[in-house]
């Protein structure tokens, strides 16, 4: 089981099946199906903020550490409805703690007063070139 409510390095990797060992501390790499927050960007200029499902994390079993599939990450970028503004730079900011939400808030949207946004961030996180 993966902790959700502690801060992780995230170290961004491209990689076909599976990524190997924890760059960090060479443990077990597990992939689990998450939700991200990202950040987009253009030349420096804020683009679209959002909050995203995926399995492109691989989460250590003996470290703090998250290796991102940039690949996966792209390929789940890609799909695009008109009026988004993702910009040609991203990152992720970190993961969402849903479990954090309380259940009598469990209706209202993340981030407004009252329910707030259960973010636990990634440190090290880089920003990438998104794919064209």
């Amino acid at each position: 089981m993966i902790d959700l409510k502690i801060e992780r390095k995230a170290i961004y990797k491209s990689f076909k099946g599976k990524p190997g060992p924890c760059p960090q501390c060479g443990g077990v790499l597990k992939q689990s199906h998450q939700s991200y927050m990202l950040a987009t960007q253009t030349g420096g200029r804020k683009a679209d903020s959002f909050i995203m499902g995926g399995d492109f994390g691989w989460f250590c079993a003996s470290c703090p550490t998250v290796v991102l599939d940039k690949d996966g990450l792209d390929k789940l970028l890609s799909y695009r409805m008109p009026g988004w503004k993702i910009g040609k730079e991203i990152a992720v900011l970190g993961i969402l703690n849903l479990d954090a939400v309380p259940a009598n808030k469990s209706h209202l949207p993340l981030g407004v007063p009252g329910n707030p946004l259960p973010l636990v961030k990634f440190s090290g996180h880089v920003v990438l070139k998104a794919a064209a």
